[in-house]
């Protein structure tokens, strides 16, 4: 039997739910994918924005975020529409070719993504707590996230991610609620509500829509429906409420963040230029909000970066996994003996590559020239995707369910146009830092 018509299995455990409320008990892998996709440069990409325009550009958020989950959706109905992993399924279209590139995207991220994250993580903990010593508070930080990923239990990663969630959602929607008060911060809500473009800057724009949610949590989450076992077109309904429900984490997110930049920064001149801004404007709140503002932002930033952690580290590893396995077997990979699986070595394989990768680039550095390929290489991740569910989401060995209708061409077309255009730009200045 051909790649092309692989059959579904049903090894669900229950059918899916035919009502509302039985689809909203299950919603899960896409507030992994909302918490996994923000993370401490989406705050300072949505914060100076505020800074710079207000509340006026919360439309190109919308946007962006409405691309996203377009792209997301697809890459779950390409999910369904065979008991196969998204690498196998991406093989109907190029052989090797596609896994070949995640591969090396995956690789490069997970090389600096870590690093990253695990410090800061740790440096907001120490501004929380200013006794803990750096180094072993990172190693901690690292290990709790390698043991919660490589223990091999999606289901334990997700509750925890939804716990930091609650956390985060809650914390970053007082803190803008609060930021509001008093004349000022109304004055500037009335004066940029009005949806605006920037200085007549299109590439402003574009690589705003680009800036908020992560191009591998898109990938991460075929994986993470898998492991729920929605595995047939019947899971849809399921799927849509689940990544509705995500997105719209998202836009809470970019719009509280973006009010807390205008309310506190905007007309000042003042733009936040890396992490340590962030803890400035923490310390900044205090003469505004008192001492409980500062703690609030912190443990808001805090459950931000944390579950970037979590969600990074499970996506990095399955995508990485994946790739390693469908390359190694390719064409057997959907063989019962070789099937994609949390406790599989390539997966124990990938999550320690990426925790040797993070203490190692702590402890030596970013290397420049390594940076700035990564850079140009994962800016091909979407545009390379949109492509390949273009294709294959047409072909009519696609169940009829699953398969492209008019706007999802066209919303994929799109995506494809803009995410290629950013790939560009992003080429264009990693090859001038690497030539200058």
């Amino acid at each position: 039997m051909s790649a092309e018509t692989t059959p579904q299995t049903t090894d669900t455990t229950t059918s899916a739910p035919g009502t509302l409320a039985g689809r909203l008990r299950l919603v899960g892998p896409g507030i992994v994918l909302a918490l996994a996709s923000v993370g401490a440069s989406d705050m300072i990409t949505t914060m100076n924005s505020g800074a710079e325009y207000g509340l006026a550009l919360i439309w190109v958020f919308t946007v962006g975020i409405l691309l996203k989950f377009v792209l997301s959706e697809a890459v779950s109905r390409l999910q369904m529409s065979g008991d196969r992993s998204l690498q196998s399924h991406l093989t109907r279209f190029g052989g090797r070719l596609f896994p070949t590139l995640f591969l090396i995207a995956e690789l490069l991220v997970g090389l600096f993504f870590g690093a990253g994250v695990i410090a800061v993580t740790t440096n907001i903990l120490q501004a929380l707590f200013p006794v803990l010593p750096f180094w072993p508070t990172a190693v901690v930080v690292l290990l709790s996230a390698a043991i919660l990923v490589g223990i091999g239990r999606y289901g334990l990663v997700e509750k925890a991610m939804i716990g930091f969630g609650i956390i985060m959602f809650f914390g970053i929607v007082a803190l803008a609620i609060s930021v509001f008060q008093g004349q000022e911060a109304q004055a500037v809500a009335v004066e940029t509500v009005a949806p605006t473009f920037p200085n007549g800057s299109i590439i402003t724009v574009m690589s705003l829509i680009g800036g908020v949610g992560g191009a591998t949590g898109i990938l991460a989450y075929s994986y993470w429906i898998r492991e729920k076992s929605w595995r047939a077109a019947e899971w849809k309904p399921v799927v849509r409420i689940d990544l509705f429900i995500s997105y719209a984490l998202v836009f809470v997110f970019a719009v509280a963040m973006s009010a807390v930049g205008a309310f506190i920064l905007y007309g000042q001149g003042f733009t936040i230029a890396d992490n340590d801004s962030l803890f400035a404007i923490a310390d900044s709140l205090v003469s505004r909000i008192g001492e409980l503002g500062r703690i609030v932002f912190l443990i808001s930033f805090l459950a931000v970066v944390y579950t970037s952690v979590l969600g990074g580290f499970s996506g990095i590893t399955y995508v990485t996994a994946d790739c390693i396995r469908v390359l190694r077997r390719y064409p057997h990979q959907d063989k019962p003996e070789h099937e994609m699986s949390a406790k599989s070595v390539e997966f124990r394989g990938a999550l320690v590559y990426l925790s040797i990768a993070t203490l190692a680039i702590m402890s030596l550095g970013q290397p420049v020239t390594l940076v700035l390929i990564y850079a140009a290489i994962s800016a091909f991740i979407l545009p390379v995707l949109a492509i390949a569910l273009l294709v294959i989401l047409n072909r009519t060995s696609v169940p009829t369910a699953l398969r492209n209708k008019g706007l999802s061409n066209v919303l994929l077309t799109v995506c494809f146009l803009l995410f290629g255009f950013l790939a560009v730009l992003q080429v264009r200045e990693s090859l001038i830092g690497l030539l200058g």
